[in-house]
């Protein structure tokens, strides 16, 4: 059916809503084979290369574990005319790809470019400070996010406690927790918890673990 739809047989005319679709599709299963097979039907058939289709080829390969190739594709597009969800696809797929220097370096791009970032955008920003242990980059990136004017949900507060818990910071993360707007969820209290685990503090860790039982129960 897939193969239908992106080719246009069955009347089902390939446009650009289809296309998206089927890359959409490729991306929630994995499937490189066909993402890559969409692609050259977008070159065969001479599609113009747009945002939300580059977009769906960026966010297609990166979910699907091509990395290069999406960084190839998001490197033909013309840097005016991108916008902040490309942007996100290539930092994000950088950051599950293990290359959160580089997300990092690519974000000082998006910067120069005058795209502005979102909510998205300092959840990956934050998520590669986890992995990289940027403890002073994580508050960075969190100060930034609510100076301009962004709300910081649940996920942000979850990884900014978990670097500062694997950092070794444990008192500051518990400050970060006892002082979120909202009540923190379960990967907030749990990268708290494991962080207790990790560096032996016993006490803060049974505090944590009482709070957890009434949310997992």
């Amino acid at each position: 059916m897939m193969e239908d739809a992106a080719a246009g047989g069955d009347g089902v005319r390939a446009n650009y809503v289809t296309m998206v679709s089927v890359l959409g599709a490729c991306a929630h299963l994995g499937d490189l084979e066909w993402g890559r097979w969409v692609h050259r039907c977008l070159r065969n058939r001479g599609f113009p290369m747009n945002l939300k289709l580059a977009t769906s080829l960026v966010d297609m390969y990166a979910k699907c574990g091509a990395i290069q190739e999406a960084l190839e594709v998001f490197r033909a597009m013309p840097v005016e005319s991108t916008d902040v969800l490309i942007w996100n696809a290539v930092i994000g797929g950088l950051v599950v790809h293990g290359r959160g220097a580089e997300s990092l370096d690519v974000f000082q791009e998006m910067q120069h470019t005058g795209v502005v970032p979102d909510e998205i955008t300092y959840l990956c920003l934050l998520s590669a400070c986890v992995h990289g242990g940027l403890v002073d980059e994580a508050w960075r990136f969190f100060r930034s996010l609510e100076s301009q004017g962004l709300r910081p949900h649940v996920e942000h507060y979850a990884c900014l406690v978990d670097v500062l818990g694997r950092a070794g910071h444990l008192e500051e993360a518990y400050v970060v927790v006892r002082s979120m707007p909202m009540k923190p969820s379960v990967s907030v209290l749990g990268a708290l918890l494991n962080a207790c685990r990790l560096h032996g503090w016993v006490e803060l860790g049974e505090v944590v673990g009482r709070q957890l039982v009434p949310i997992t129960a």
